[in-house]
């Protein structure tokens, strides 16, 4: 039960924080553990030392909106229970979450200046460095906080050190370092940033047994992940109700202002953004409505992908035929495959949407092709020839080719093949991490699918050599998730061990160029080569200091450019 705050104590505590009070370090610290049984009190502390101490991006007294405020007080107020504070918190992308927290890192450290250590950790480095850098920010940024400071370190073992030896350390918690950075550390305040991220072997060896000694303040914060982790246990699992404190909070939440300047997104543009992903997309009820979905690792949901089969045709290699016509804006997407994969080719129709349907254009999946090493997978003559085969009979506009690895090796040739035959073309090199183009288009790619904006052959109607592909095609996304690299620092998208996403990768450059790019007119100027000459000249050339052509298909003949000696 939270205590009424009095008269004197509001002005005690001004006295305390603008120094008139003339406290020492242990009558600082007692100030903070009477504020700390109180919500009350301590909301009345967080906004008093912000008005003192802390600014904003524009140099203005900071002031926090309720959801940050909420997760400070928790993080600093003792269990009601009175046992250890544990905390599992969740909150939505971008919601000032992480900043929050290193508010509440800058206050304890004022208030408990003698011999505390604070952990914060992370999956990465980066990750880490981020409350770390805010928490530096709040110090550097206040003359008075920052002649508190004794030494910042920012390279090997970083750490903030005040002059009374309390200390700020950041550390990874990742496979390549094995929990190494925090075990046989005794913190008495750990933060763990991103913790649904960290691999669950790691967490359970190395973290929970460094907060027992000292019963450590524990706050995890992130969004929700895979269900077979300790953040999920901490929220959910009725094991450690009576342990853990819960919060949950979504981008609702995240828009209430209260008092601060202005909040982090607006309801026009988080419903924007739900539009675009889709209300029942993965990416939107994780990273938004922080909800553990039970295929949270899947990049599709298999709901969806069944949503997209339409009643028609599909055309394969054995019902291709020269001359016949499949339509306009046929885009060609092609993955070539690497080692034991195969080479896929899928053709891609753009269309309008008749009756009730009508709306933005979709893509409807006309043509599937697999070489695999029985048919030519590992032949790259033969590759080029097919994708120029395939793309000429369907009268392509466009070819895109997985430029990555491999498909370098056969980009030149494929582009001067296109340009002989008219066909604009792209190549397409894939990248990964959260920040990469392969991430970036399969976000595209899963709101088309969300959107209804994808269309292919129901497998059920067509015969069964071609169901086959169909059905590849659906389960190999199916499959698809998103993973952690080897290093466990950033997110990729990749298909399980022993299974292939070369469909998923063909799909995904062809629906790009198909809906995500300029009209294929537009796309490029006008590229022409000269077919019925041997010899380019550079004009500008001639008459110049050689008199000759760049460019000549004879040898030139050799000169002796030594000064003649006769006449001497």
């Amino acid at each position: 039960m939270s205590l009424p705050v009095t008269r004197y104590e509001t002005k005690n505590l001004k006295k305390t924080l603008s120094g008139a009070g003339a406290l020492d370090t242990r009558n600082l610290e007692a100030v903070f553990e009477s504020c700390r049984s109180s919500d009350k009190k301590m909301r009345q502390l967080v906004e008093a030392f912000c008005q003192a101490y802390l600014y904003d991006g524009k140099q203005r007294p900071l002031k926090l909106r309720p959801l940050q405020m909420d997760i400070i007080i928790a993080s600093l107020t003792h269990a009601a229970n009175g046992k250890q504070r544990k905390l599992a918190i969740l909150a939505p992308r971008g919601s000032g979450k992480s900043y929050a927290l290193a508010v509440a890192v800058t206050i304890y450290m004022f208030f408990k200046r003698f011999r505390d250590l604070i952990f914060v950790l992370a999956p990465s480095e980066d990750q880490a460095a981020l409350i770390f850098g805010y928490v530096y920010r709040n110090f550097k940024d206040n003359p008075f906080l920052d002649s508190l400071v004794d030494n910042y370190k920012f390279h090997n073992k970083p750490h903030i050190r005040l002059k009374g030896g309390t200390m700020m350390r950041r550390a990874p918690l990742a496979p390549s370092n094995q929990g190494q950075s925090i075990r046989g550390q005794h913190p008495t305040l750990c933060i763990v940033d991103e913790s649904p991220l960290i691999d669950d072997s790691l967490f359970v060896d190395n973290v929970e047994p460094a907060i027992v000694s000292n019963k450590a303040p524990f706050i995890n914060l992130g969004t929700p992940k895979s269900k077979d982790n300790h953040m999920w246990r901490y929220l959910y699992d009725d094991a450690y109700a009576d342990s853990f404190t819960r919060m949950v909070f979504t981008w609702r939440d995240a828009i209430d202002q209260g008092e601060a300047y202005s909040p982090p997104y607006n309801e026009e543009e988080m419903l924007n953004k739900m539009m675009e992903w889709g209300e029942d997309s993965i990416y939107w009820r994780t990273e938004y409505e922080c909800e553990f979905v039970e295929s949270v690792s899947n990049v599709f949901t298999p709901e969806k992908l069944k949503g997209c089969f339409d009643d028609y045709e599909i055309y394969t290699p054995d019902t291709l035929e020269q001359g016949r016509d499949y339509g306009p804006q046929i885009t060609l997407g092609v993955d070539i495959g690497k080692s034991i994969n195969s080479t896929v080719i899928t053709g891609w129709r753009r269309e309008k949407p008749l009756g009730d349907d009508a709306g933005e254009d979709i893509a409807r999946l006309v043509y599937i092709e697999e070489i695999n090493a029985r048919t030519g997978g590992h032949d790259i003559p033969y590759q080029r020839r097919r994708i120029m085969d395939v793309a000429v009979m369907l009268g392509a506009e466009r070819v895109i080719i997985d430029a990555t690895g491999i498909g370098g090796a056969i980009e030149q040739d494929i582009r001067m093949a296109c340009i002989e035959a008219s066909i604009h073309f792209f190549p397409f090199v894939f990248t990964g991490g959260p920040r990469g183009t392969k991430t970036q288009v399969f976000r595209d790619y899963v709101s088309f699918i969300q959107q209804r904006r994808v269309k292919v052959a129901n497998p059920k109607l067509l015969p069964t050599h071609q169901a086959k592909l169909v059905n590849k095609w659906l389960r190999e996304h199916i499959d698809l998730q998103y993973t952690m690299d080897i290093a466990n620092k950033t997110e990729k998208i990749a298909a399980p061990e022993t299974k292939h996403d070369d469909y998923c990768d063909s799909s995904v450059i062809g629906l790009h160029a198909t809906l995500g790019m300029l009209p294929a007119g537009s796309a490029f100027k006008s590229v022409q080569l000269d077919k019925n000459s041997t010899v380019r000249q550079n004009s500008n050339n001639r008459g110049g200091y050689t008199n000759r052509p760049l460019f000549t298909t004879r040898p030139r003949k050799p000169l002796d450019n030594k000064y003649k000696m006769s006449g001497l």
